[in-house]
């Protein structure tokens, strides 16, 4: 109220100062057009300049005290509500440590500083874990930078400078394609071998489920079954093969081609000696011919030389593989030499099946070969060893 009334005041003063100074401008004009001024007249004006100029400088002060006072009370105003939050900020304080009070009043110190103590052993435990997680982390980095670079170094010399179009030849070509009505797999044709009667024989490896599939019935094992080769230029042209010899367990199957002239084309076949150095990271290659396509070949790794799928041994791959690439062969990368016969591919899923084409299963090579001296084919990889023809036959 007061704050209003002064600000009044000081506004009835200010009109009254200029009202005068505006009747005192008057006087003055009156008196520049007058001829002649009585003293008396100068006298008064100049007592009520000095009168307006006491009245002015009175209102000032009074405008000034009014605009101090306006500022310290908006100061005041932020003071308090300054107060009010502290107020409140204390008052939540004061609640807090009542919640604490009633939390710990009942509370041991001895036990308080043993609970204090073994979320101080929990805290250190948990850095510790975090700092054993880091270290295994960086382990597993470095494992896995150093598989990667080893992976590198076997890999760029086979693909600096190799030679494509004998790479084809060695790995590709002799892969062909076995089909039936509804089914389709692959085979590898192995080198022609003169025969001592005369012409020359010509083996294909592939594994049984892929004829079997193809015959249809285990009693048709005599029909011939269609061998479809591949030329460089997409060109295609067929044989025929008829069973010599199989192993359901061992899912491998040979067959021989119906005619007697050599191949342009065959896979070589490792020595036992340089199967006995296949190792796990070793690079290999997958050629198969999967969905019916052209032979394909793929690049990978031996991932495990020692995988048992019902009692059977196999190697295992982390070369893609297809559908259609059973049968096909896996070469070494090192020499481009066959070491193995694709059999199976894992698959994930029972309602609907995914197929996980990086992890492959192959034959190897020592169980096939253990397999031929058996049944009386070790001239396959025994080149010292004299070739005749052999009868169609199926053994189990």
């Amino acid at each position: 109220m007061n704050k209003f009334v002064l600000s009044a005041g000081v506004a009835v003063v200010a009109l009254a100062v200029v009202e005068h100074i505006q009747h005192l401008q008057r006087r003055v004009d009156e008196l520049a057009q007058a001829p002649r001024v009585e003293p008396v007249v100068v006298d008064q004006l100049q007592r009520e300049v000095s009168t307006l100029r006491a009245a002015l400088e009175s209102t000032r002060s009074a405008i000034a005290q009014d605009d101090t006072r306006q500022r310290l009370e908006q100061s005041l105003a932020k003071v308090a509500d300054s107060l009010d939050a502290n107020d409140c900020a204390i008052v939540d304080h004061d609640a807090r440590l009542a919640s604490w009070e009633a939390r710990w009043q009942d509370r041991d110190p001895l036990e308080i500083d043993r609970d204090l103590a073994n979320l101080r052993a929990g805290l250190a435990q948990r850095w510790l874990d975090i700092d054993r997680i880091g270290a295994q982390s960086a382990e597993l980095a470095a494992q896995e930078r150093e598989r990667v670079e080893s992976l590198d170094r076997r890999i760029e010399p086979l693909l600096a400078g190799r030679d494509t179009e004998r790479m084809w030849n060695q790995l590709v070509g002799p892969v062909v394609q076995l089909a039936g009505d509804t089914t389709v797999g692959s085979g590898v044709m192995l080198e022609s071998r003169p025969l001592g009667s005369g012409g020359y024989i010509t083996y294909v490896m592939t594994a049984w489920h892929v004829v079997r599939d193809i015959y249809g019935s285990i009693d048709k094992t005599s029909m011939p079954v269609p061998v479809k080769m591949y030329e460089p230029d997409g060109s295609t042209k067929t044989e025929f093969a008829t069973m010599v010899v199989y192993d359901v367990t061992l899912d491998v199957a040979l067959l021989a081609l119906d005619t007697k002239a050599p191949m342009p084309r065959g896979a070589k076949l490792a020595s036992a000696e340089h199967l006995r150095d296949i190792h796990v990271f070793d690079a290999v290659y997958a050629v198969g011919c999967p969905l019916g396509n052209d032979p394909i070949p793929t690049v990978g790794e031996i991932a495990s030389t020692n995988h048992v799928v019902d009692g059977c041994t196999y190697w295992m791959l982390s070369a893609p593989t297809y559908i259609g690439n059973s049968g096909g062969g896996i070469y070494d990368a090192r020499n481009d030499e066959l070491i193995g016969i694709f059999s199976k591919i894992y698959t994930h899923g029972a309602a609907h099946s995914t197929i996980v084409p990086h992890m492959g299963l192959a034959t190897p090579m020592p169980i096939i070969y253990e397999w031929l001296e058996r049944q009386g084919h070790a001239s396959l990889f025994k080149p010292d060893q004299t070739v005749e023809a052999q009868t169609a036959s199926a053994k189990f």
